[in-house]
């Protein structure tokens, strides 16, 4: 994208972008593991595992000769039953993203979430971090928002992140999609929106140029500095 064209809404990924919840995964993770008789991997290793979902998660943490249907299914349930108790134990927004979404919100700036996370649980993340009062905001400013749900195809397809735009009533040329992961940054490419690397996130900036990003920022500060020299939405 030689020009970038003006941001009127963000869509954001949820984990490794607005809030660092990789040590509750790793350790939600490796307990699981080791119930299942399985060896557990440092958590700088899930870094690279996230970003696909939880059945791709449990695959990828599971030693290459037990990746069968059988092992992943237990792998995920067991997750999901340990990590419904301890996902708020370590997990924080990141720095600067208050702020960010702040600016937005006075910008005028539409907003919204999309995550592999299941639905349910984007849902109650979100909830619990970016209620209205954190923002110092009337409401929640992520009126919308989808997590992953069966009977939807999960990025990098494009067709729920197209969907939030249609809500949105903003052109995809127009919408930022914000994502630490190679994952986010397809699904902005094949939804035909600008394609923006979050590298305080859980991949490395290299990972993200090589992926293709448009726009790459350090830091959510970063962000909200390009974003406040921009021109006001109309």
């Amino acid at each position: 994208m030689s020009k970038t064209p003006t941001i009127k809404a963000i869509i954001f990924d949820l984990d490794g972008t607005l809030i660092d919840s990789i040590t509750d995964i790793a350790d939600a993770m490796n307990n699981s593991l080791v119930a299942l008789g399985f060896p557990p991997h440092p958590v700088e290793a899930y870094r690279d595992f996230v970003g696909s979902g939880l059945k791709e998660l449990a695959k990828r943490a599971l030693p290459e000769k037990q990746q069968t249907t059988k092992n992943v299914d237990a792998l995920a349930k067991k997750f999901w039953d340990v990590y419904d108790v301890t996902w708020y134990l370590h997990t924080n927004i990141y720095p600067g993203v208050l702020y960010l979404i702040q600016l937005a919100v006075a910008r005028k700036m539409k907003l919204a979430i999309l995550s592999n996370k299941p639905h349910y649980f984007t849902k109650k993340m979100i909830r619990h971090f970016f209620r209205g009062a954190m923002i110092r905001h009337t409401k929640n400013p992520f009126g919308l928002y989808s997590g992953e749900d069966s009977e939807k195809p999960a990025k990098p397809d494009p067709s729920v992140a197209l969907e939030l735009a249609a809500k949105m009533k903003v052109k995809p040329e127009n919408i930022a999609f914000v994502g630490d992961s190679e994952i986010d940054i397809q699904t902005a490419k094949n939804a035909g929106m600008i394609a923006v690397g979050a590298a305080w996130g859980f991949r490395t900036k290299k990972q993200l140029q090589d992926a293709g990003a448009d726009l790459i920022f350090d830091s959510a500060t970063q962000m909200t500095t390009y974003l406040d020299a921009q021109p006001l939405c109309p």
